[in-house]
């Protein structure tokens, strides 16, 4: 039963008790099923009867009639006139009305007391009933919410149709299950994910060994110091490769999303050996020396900041491109610049968004990742990277120094 069809039944039934308490309600019409008597009565003392034990006759005659008749009209009594001849000559009085009134009285009284606890018998069913059907499910609601936010999924609901939230509790069940499965799914999804981690580092680590291995073999049976030079570039590369391979294994396994960046204390001269590793790529000018001093950031991750940038300005711009380092207060800047079109003006501040490609990108390779990488990896290494576009794309990649 709804709790709007329980309030009406109450509300009607409490006020039918309460018109029938105030139609009962004693009043001057107490007497009213006892006039018949008394006019027979009446009747008879005025054609000459003795008068009734429980009645009084005053007469006009008496020398208190006035005072008399005031004191019974005062005590409430029954007063009826005693004719002769069609005159009036005394009245007739009854006293008995406070007995009346104190019966009528007991008897209302006992009918309100019944009527009261008719009306809270009512109420403690309409209680029950609210209860059952509308506060204890709700708490079982409450309950059932706590136990999905700690992440018991296991945590089952008793559903009831007939109730009035049953079909609210059935939804709530469905989204218990639905929950649990999504979870289910993750959990299957997360493992497959690092079973093919495992599975191609270890396809990508085989050819890096076969490639670390004929580098070797190089090594040994060359003597061509130009070689020797680009074998130790594959290397490198090589090298850097495995490194990857072995962050992105740690960050599957770890369920990490964020690229670790593990900046320390490093030799401002071993950038030359980073910027060495690029030239293969076009003409790649370096207009000066890098200032010997410590500097902060992380190796491999610097590697490929700046393997991304000349890389970006091959890709869109060819070479040549200039390197040049300029010393500022606490660091140093490398810029990195090309001779090509450039980048609009408006373009410049979502280049560092993730998978954002810039206008004439759609017949090149790439995915919109490699600047955005850039940023991250330069903010997590305290430092920062800024683009511009004036006779070509510029990027001036700023690193701290340590103090």
């Amino acid at each position: 039963m709804k709790f709007r069809n329980l309030l009406i039944i109450y509300i009607v039934l409490f006020t039918a008790l309460f018109a029938v308490l105030f139609a009962m309600r004693p009043g001057n019409d107490f007497n009213r099923g006892d006039m018949t008597r008394y006019y027979n009565e009446a009747k008879a003392v005025s054609e000459g009867s003795e008068p009734p034990e429980d009645a009084t006759v005053i007469y006009l005659t008496d020398d208190d009639y006035q005072q008399k008749q005031i004191a019974f009209i005062r005590q409430g009594a029954v007063i009826l006139d005693i004719t002769k001849d069609g005159q009036i000559i005394g009245k007739i009085i009854w006293c008995d009305t406070g007995n009346l009134i104190e019966d009528c009285s007991r008897t209302y009284f006992r009918f309100t007391l019944i009527a009261l606890a008719a009306a809270a018998l009512l109420g403690l069913v309409i209680i029950i009933l609210v209860y059952r059907n509308y506060i204890r499910p709700f708490n079982k609601l409450q309950t059932f919410a706590g136990q999905i936010a700690k992440g018991n999924l296991d945590y089952p609901l008793a559903v009831h149709k007939s109730s009035y939230f049953g079909a609210f509790t059935e939804s709530f069940d469905i989204m218990r299950e639905e929950l649990k499965k999504a979870r289910e799914s993750e959990a299957r999804a997360q493992k497959a994910k690092q079973e093919m981690m495992a599975e191609l580092s270890h396809d990508i680590r085989t050819p890096l060994s076969t490639i670390n291995a004929t580098c070797e073999v190089i090594e040994v049976k060359s003597k061509d110091k130009d070689v020797l030079g680009k074998t130790s570039i594959i290397k490198s590369k090589a090298a850097t490769i495995d490194s990857l391979i072995s962050n992105m294994m740690n960050a599957s396994l770890e369920e990490v999303t964020e690229l670790k960046v593990n900046p320390k204390e490093e030799s401002s001269l071993l950038i030359n050996t980073m910027i060495e590793n690029v030239k293969d790529l076009g003409e790649i000018n370096v207009l000066n020396d890098i200032p010997g001093c410590l500097l902060y950031y992380d190796p491999l991750r610097l590697e490929q900041v700046i393997d991304n940038v000349v890389g970006n300005s091959v890709k869109y711009a060819g070479t040549p491109i200039d390197i040049s380092y300029k010393s500022v207060d606490n660091g140093i800047v490398i810029t990195i610049s090309d001779k090509g079109p450039g980048v609009d003006q408006e373009e410049l501040s979502l280049l560092t968004q993730k998978f954002y490609r810039g206008n004439g990108s759609s017949d090149k390779p790439g995915s919109g990742l490699g600047l955005y990488l850039a940023k991250y990896f330069m903010e997590n290494m305290d430092g920062d990277i800024v683009f511009s576009s004036n006779n070509g794309f510029t990027a001036d990649i700023y690193i701290r120094r340590v103090s």
